[in-house]
């Protein structure tokens, strides 16, 4: 008697350590996992598993229970370690059905409302099963971890009353819950097409009673098969103190006149021959989706991981590549069409291109916030020490933990930037740039005609200024000797908002990061950045800095930045929006930021 087979799948989202796949063809269904530490290879090892299996199985002549054990024992030959696989084969032939686990992979069924396994594999161990299948019983081809996950308990009320495709959907939430990315089954109704003969007209009614009696009370006992038995004329059975009782009703043939019945016949073949047609046509479209979606897939899941293994070392190359990834993903979705479960799992994994994106582009939150000073600071300063400078010229110097060491006043109002050598502290301001003794706190004017500076920065016996109006940098010799062109060539800045010098010369202008040494500008380029860097940017950095480090209050983060050019991180917080001046103690892992006049610290 011809069958149909209704059929569903849930599969989990592959991570970096786990792959998982449910496979159907001709009438052969598998779910397959793998697990392994060479998070680049998973996938397509979990891939060439599955092809073997394929491979072995097709080139069987006859399909028992035997041989089909054999194809798989073959495909996995050359696995070592099977305690990092799961493997369930199934395949209906006639009324028999034939299973074989490799490892922790377990099947289910559901007769007559009555749910029970009733197959069940052991770790490092290849087993096989055989047993009638009835019309109407659910089969549930399971991943050891699926299996774990939704034991029989759990499933059975989930499995009540609920179409196939019904059970995909309820299923699918769960397993892609906290998933391991092994988790992966496959749900498959049998149905019988057309129905039993009418008993004869000869047949003693005291006999058909008595084989009705005997067909009610029957208890059909489901026995579980190992190695290599194929006994197809057995049931399945649970453990011993958990046996499965099924009963089948008794049906009879509808009583017609002999052209009601040769009607009945040929409408049945007819409806057999659609539906087979239709069916075929199905799995025809199926496959060839199938095939666009691996197309599609097993490139993409080669960049997907190669993204994911540079973002441990470069995050902004990371996102970019993860971003590239998505818009050539997206672009074939019209290959496939919508409400197709080729199409569904297509988008399952640019969802899962989009959460990549998304945890990378927000960057890492600045972690234990703690205000540490909130006497008005306008400026700050880290040299060894914490220097904050207010508005009026105060001079507070800090321990890490805002307490307060010492305090001096330069008398310099509206100050606008603030420097340090091993000896001195520098303010920008109204009184041009003063010079404060840290241990007397004795103050004296440095330079008094500066007014067109923004930025003044210090290394060795020099002091620098970033020249606002003529777009230059100006070098002071000694401090107190008069101002000199520190670029030795043509160079033509164009909005520059930050300076900061570690020996070479590092401006922000315009978004950019430039660097000059000796007067002359370097090649540097910026890798791996998510977004522009804003115009009102601010830099840091020292000679015993590794990196440096830009505030950029209009995207509110502070950029990592090694000094070859590759963006090594990007600490995230609103609060940066109103952020007026920051320092950086990588020694220690901090970072300090004045905000709305108070002093905060953030570890990095």
């Amino acid at each position: 008697m011809e069958a149909n087979i209704l059929l569903s799948k849930v599969v989990s989202n592959p991570t970096d350590t786990a792959w998982a796949q449910a496979y159907s063809t001709l009438n052969l269904y598998i779910v397959l996992s793998v697990k392994s530490d060479a998070t680049e290879e998973i996938a397509a090892s979990g891939k060439e598993l599955l092809e073997k299996i394929q491979r072995e199985y097709f080139s069987q002549d006859e399909k028992n229970l035997e041989n089909i054990r054999e194809s798989v024992e073959n495909a996995i030959a050359e696995i070592e370690n099977l305690e990092n696989i799961s493997i369930a084969l199934v395949t209906i032939k006639g009324e028999v059905l034939y299973i074989i686990t490799v490892s922790a992979a377990q099947v289910v069924l559901k007769r007559d409302g009555k749910l029970g396994v009733i197959a069940e594999g052991e770790v490092g161990k290849i087993e096989a099963f055989s047993g009638k299948i009835k019309s109407d019983d659910i089969v549930i081809v399971e991943t050891g971890d699926f299996s774990q996950k939704l034991p029989v308990a759990k499933l059975s009320p989930i499995v009540d009353d609920l179409e196939i495709t019904e059970l995909s959907e309820n299923l699918a939430p769960i397993i892609h819950n906290e998933a391991l990315g092994s988790e992966a089954a496959i749900i498959l109704q049998y149905k019988k097409l057309g129905q039993q003969e009418e008993p004869s007209a000869e047949t003693d009614p005291a006999e058909e009673a008595k084989e009705d009696e005997k067909d009610d009370t029957e208890e059909t006992k489901i026995t579980e098969k190992e190695n290599k038995k194929d006994k197809e004329d057995e049931l399945f059975d649970e453990p011993k103190d958990k046996k499965m009782k099924i009963n089948m009703p008794t049906i009879g043939a509808p009583k017609f006149g002999s052209k009601k019945i040769i009607f009945v016949v040929i409408l049945i073949l007819v409806i057999i021959l659609i539906g087979s047609i239709m069916y075929e046509k199905k799995n025809q479209e199926t496959a060839k989706e199938n095939l666009i979606l691996t197309d599609i897939l097993d490139p993409a899941q080669k960049k997907f991981d190669e993204a994911n293994a540079l973002a441990s070392l470069n995050k902004g190359l990371a996102l970019d590549e993860f971003t590239d990834l998505k818009k050539d993903v997206s672009d074939s979705e019209s290959k496939l069409p919508a409400g197709s479960a080729a199409r569904q799992k297509l988008d399952e994994f640019i969802g899962k291109i989009e959460s990549k994106i998304g945890d990378l582009g927000a960057g890492a939150t600045l972690a234990n916030q703690k205000v540490i000073y909130d006497k008005g600071a306008d400026l700050v300063w880290f040299d060894k020490d914490i220097f904050v400078a207010k508005s009026d010229g105060t001079i507070n110097t800090l321990s890490e933990d805002g307490t307060s060491q010492s305090d001096a006043s330069s008398k310099n109002n509206n100050v606008k930037s603030e420097t340090s050598d091993d000896d001195s502290i520098y303010l920008l301001g109204d009184s041009g740039v003063t010079k404060t003794d840290k241990k007397s706190g004795k103050t004296t004017v440095a330079i008094k005609d500066i007014s067109d500076t923004s930025v003044i920065n210090t290394f060795g016996p020099n002091l620098y200024g970033l020249n606002t109006k003529t777009k230059t940098i100006d070098k002071y010799a000694g401090v107190a000797s008069p101002r000199s062109d520190y670029f030795k060539q043509s160079v033509t800045l164009t909005d520059p908002s930050g300076m900061a010098i570690d020996g070479s010369i590092w401006i922000v202008d315009a978004g950019k990061i430039r660097k000059f040494t000796k007067g002359t500008e370097d090649t540097f380029t910026v890798t791996g950045i998510t977004k522009d860097i804003g115009s009102n940017a601010q830099i840091f950095t020292s000679s015993d800095d590794t990196n440096i480090y830009v505030l950029d209050p209009t995207s509110t983060r502070i950029l990592s930045i090694a000094k070859s050019g590759e963006v090594k991180n990007q600490y995230v917080s609103k609060d940066l929006a109103n952020a007026t001046s920051f320092t950086v103690d990588e020694g220690n892992k901090k970072i300090f930021v004045v905000i709305s006049g108070k002093l905060y610290s953030f570890d990095m």
